[in-house]
């Protein structure tokens, strides 16, 4: 049986809990109105009823992340993991003292609008993803009834101007030129990881994880990733990452030709202790390359993975494929990260489209 009292100028609500077979009081103070008082009131007796968890709500949502991730997901990447504790740092940060049944849309949305002045549209989205994993968690634990994250929009800041992200013809031609014109024995690991990511668009931890047994037949068949953090191989990063790149003759060539030189005995791109080169070494690279071809672009590595993904795009590779060689998990992804592309070469075809019809 509720009971409801009016305190000053707000109205306190209070039930009786069934825990264990005993009755134990829930109040609750600070509603403007009865009905709210009431309304909250008959929602605490439902979920009792139906066996909702009502005192694990009680739990800051900072704790409830961190035991749902530590749960849920102790097998991931130390890369990934550290993401967990990172969204769990902004929750602690920006949200002390919240639980999680006081978490509702209002908090979430200022939440998000308050990381969204503080970092990018793409680190606040995948806070936002991984947040709202934990809260559908706390749902089907039968923890908490409504979910908060509904329909919350993430802002952010622009992230890098996406012309900077990969190269243009010419860039790319001086780029491969610039490795080929040195004489194999000249060649480093990371010039030929470079070499070999152009015309693979593969991920950095694909190619650190690289051996050679995994290239024949002019591919390379990516199974595994190199995790820099723990200093050991470890799968992809998603089954659809599994996947073998086919890559041109020519290309396969010069890998192979240059095996001997790198005296490697299992990892392609080794540093000669038989384990893959740092992601540094290869930025440190390519950085110097773009620096002495006088590209006006400066990428980083993982740029030369949007450079193959927008060569190809704009040469009119169906976008199905590129997304299949890419590793992405479906099409979409694919779509989200090169809008921009798509949106010019849309263009394009449009003009096209036109001229064609106005021919008939």
């Amino acid at each position: 049986m509720a009971s409801f009292y009016k305190r000053g100028s707000t109205y306190t609500a209070s039930v009786s809990i069934k825990k264990n077979n005993k009755y134990a009081k829930k109040t609750k103070s600070g509603f403007r109105t009865k009905t709210e008082a009431k309304t909250w009131a008959t929602e605490q007796e439902q979920l009792n009823n139906t066996g909702f968890n009502i005192s694990v709500s009680d739990i800051l949502l900072s704790k409830y992340f961190k035991n749902w991730h530590e749960l849920y997901k102790n097998d991931v990447s130390t890369s990934t993991k550290t993401w967990y504790e990172r969204v769990e740092f902004y929750i602690d940060e920006y949200m002390p003292g919240i639980k999680l049944k006081e978490f509702n849309r209002t908090e979430a949305q200022r939440f998000i609008n308050i990381l969204g002045k503080k970092y990018s549209l793409e680190t606040v989205q995948k806070v936002k993803n991984q947040l709202h994993q934990a809260i559908k968690s706390a749902i089907y634990d039968g923890i908490i009834i409504r979910d908060p994250m509904a329909d919350i929009k993430a802002t952010g800041k622009d992230g890098k101007n996406k012309e900077l992200k990969f190269l243009e013809e010419k860039q790319i031609t001086d780029l491969i030129s610039y490795i080929l014109h040195k004489p194999s024995s000249q060649r480093s690991a990371s010039d030929m990881m470079i070499y070999l990511d152009i015309f693979t668009g593969a991920r950095y931890e694909e190619l650190a994880g690289l051996k050679w047994k995994d290239i024949s037949n002019n591919s390379i068949n990516i199974n595994k990733a190199w995790i820099s953090l723990d200093n050991k191989l470890s799968t992809t990063k998603t089954d659809s990452s599994n996947r073998i790149i086919s890559i041109p003759k020519n290309v396969f060539n010069e890998i192979i030709n240059w095996k001997p030189v790198s005296k490697a005995n299992d990892f392609v791109f080794n540093n000669n202790a038989n384990k893959p080169i740092t992601s540094a070494a290869a930025n440190k690279e390519l950085k110097y390359i773009l620096n002495q071809i006088n590209s006006d672009k400066l990428i980083t590595f993982h740029g030369l993975r949007h450079t193959h993904a927008s060569w190809l795009l704009s040469k009119g590779v169906d976008i199905q494929y590129v997304s299949e060689r890419l590793g992405h998990t479906n099409v979409s992804m694919t779509l989200r990260v090169y809008t921009h592309l798509l949106s010019q070469h849309r263009a394009v075809e449009e003009e096209r489209s036109l001229d064609i019809l106005s021919s008939i």
